[in-house]
């Protein structure tokens, strides 16, 4: 790389003659800052703007937009313009265009998110690692692969003009768009979510949802490549529409073959869904847990007892179960007829043609009805439970922060004494000391340490730590457990508390989830799966 040496001179310029080149600001109106205005006209430019000389003589602005377009405005006829040669290595010369313009100056306007990520994306598409930029811009490391994510949406770019979202927010909403060519409901969802309330819970729910569904495609595969097409909600079998094997017959009258959906794959949906957890071997053959010598787990020089194999030969995944449903317009096409059952509990049989007595017939419909409200109570808790999880990881990011402070919340002390005195043994339960270590980032054995040093707000804080992420503990119980919301009872489950413990992080600038906000009794179970749009 070269680039030609030249001492900068400081020239007066007309403002209308300046040639503005490309900027991390692609959304200045001037007209809207009239004080800005009104300051250029009456005392000029006050700060140089910088230029390059082009090999045709002309000025190229490289910092200074707002103050020219102020200047054109102001009707003034000279500016001072300090003028650089143009560099050699245009590439190099626009790393350094991007990379000025991110540096503010008295007569600038804050750099926005928005301007941040647009310069992240641009400093990338000329080459530079994610390294590379986050140590030119200074923006740091974490905030530049958020950015470098978020800035390849034309969506995000117009929701970070208005700063609806966060950083986090739209590289979470460009993640979702990538999902769109997979899921076809996504886009409408992602308007429903932007167009309302609690943006960031919902967009996050969503990217739950989203690797959902991915890890029920990627477990149906071999059914796709046979032909079966994959939905991802279990679908209702009352209203006519969806049929399980069970709920056909042959032209004869005889229930199905057990193998009538894989003989014509073309014609069935398959629903995947999790079974539960297994243990595999280095094959992905399935493993007893009784067989299994779980001593051996934490100790590698331990030989496992006859007959058992050492934990750390197997691995747990996650089994998958596969239930087949025959849409109603390809019933003709299979030449499968009803089942008697679902054709009176439908009603698409008289009472003469369904050959059963009137008990039976009622029976059949209840029977149709409860195994429908079994599907729609499976479904949502399903989604009451995806919910929850998303709670719990904002929550927790939200107690990273707030305990990282340097000073508690106003009133912590009363707090801590108050339910410390109420909840004695709230220290030592359940996994609190894991957690404190993980939302902290430290061992609460340094806590003491800590102390000797500390300031009396800060100890403050330590103090908080300990009794926050042991109420966390409390509330999601050694396994993690996402259904704290069915706990609006405060004694179901040891949860006393709870709701001291949520109202005090909603206090302290926390949003509570609707799935947090039925954990306490604030809302209803039915009021909180209402908001988690899941189609």
């Amino acid at each position: 790389m070269t680039t030609t040496a030249s001492t900068p001179s400081l020239v007066l310029a007309d403002p209308t003659e300046l040639v503005i080149g490309e900027n991390i600001r692609t959304d200045v109106v001037i007209t809207d800052d009239p004080e800005f205005v009104r300051s250029i006209a009456e005392r000029g430019v006050l700060t140089a703007i910088s230029a390059t000389r082009r090999a045709d003589g002309t000025l190229r602005i490289i910092d200074g937009q707002r103050r020219i377009l102020a200047a054109r405005e102001a009707g003034l006829s000279a500016v001072p313009v300090l003028v650089d040669a143009e560099s050699d290595d245009e590439r190099q010369a626009q790393i350094d265009r991007v990379t000025g313009q991110l540096h503010t100056n008295e007569q600038r306007a804050p750099i926005t998110t928005r301007h941040k990520v647009g310069a992240v994306t641009e400093l990338l598409d000329l080459g530079l690692d994610v390294e590379r930029v986050a140590k030119i811009t200074q923006l740091g490391e974490k905030f530049t692969r958020t950015a470098a994510t978020a800035g390849r949406s034309a969506k995000v770019d117009d929701h970070l003009a208005d700063r609806r979202l966060t950083l986090d927010d739209a590289a979470i909403l460009a993640e979702l768009e990538t999902a769109a060519d997979r899921y076809p409901a996504i886009p409408d969802r992602i308007e429903r979510i932007l167009g309302g309330y609690g943006i960031s819970y919902h967009l996050a729910h969503l990217r739950e949802d989203v690797a959902a569904m991915d890890a029920a495609t990627a477990a149906a595969t071999e059914h796709a490549q046979r032909g079966f097409t994959v939905i991802h909600n279990e679908p209702s079998t009352t209203g006519g529409d969806w049929f399980t094997p069970a709920d056909l017959r042959t032209p004869d009258g005889k229930p199905i073959p057990d193998d009538a959906p894989h003989s014509a794959p073309h014609l069935w949906h398959v629903h995947p869904s999790e079974a539960g957890v297994v243990w595999v071997d280095a094959d992905g053959h399935e493993v007893d847990d009784t067989l299994i010598d779980w001593d051996t787990r934490d100790d590698p020089d331990l030989e496992a007892i006859d007959g058992l194999i050492r934990a750390d030969a197997v691995t747990k995944t996650t089994s998958w179960s596969f239930e087949f449903y025959l849409h109603h317009s390809r019933r003709a096409d299979a030449g499968f007829a009803l089942a008697p059952e679902l054709a009176a509990a439908g009603g698409d049989a008289g009472d003469a043609e369904d050959g059963l007595s009137p008990s039976q017939r009622a029976a059949a419909r209840a029977e149709a009805e409860r195994k429908d409200a079994d599907r729609a109570q499976r479904r949502r808790t399903i989604a009451l439970n995806r919910a929850g999880g998303v709670a719990t990881e904002m929550r927790r990011a939200f107690l990273t922060g707030l305990l990282s402070a340097k000073s508690a919340p106003k009133n912590t002390t009363r707090w801590v004494v108050g339910v410390l005195a109420r909840h004695p043994s709230l220290l030592t339960e359940f996994k609190a000391g894991e957690l404190y270590g993980s939302i902290t980032g430290t061992d609460p054995t340094t806590a003491a340490a800590k102390v000797a040093k500390a300031t009396a707000g800060q100890c403050e804080v330590l103090l908080l730590a300990r009794v926050l992420t042991a109420f966390e503990a409390r509330l999601t119980g050694t396994q993690d457990s996402k259904d704290y919301w069915r706990y609006s009872e405060k004694s179901y489950r040891g949860l006393q508390g709870i709701d001291t413990y949520l109202t005090f992080l909603a206090d302290a600038g926390h949003t509570l989830s609707p799935v947090e906000q039925a954990a306490i009794g604030n809302t209803t179970v039915d009021a909180a799966y209402a908001t988690l749009d899941d189609d």
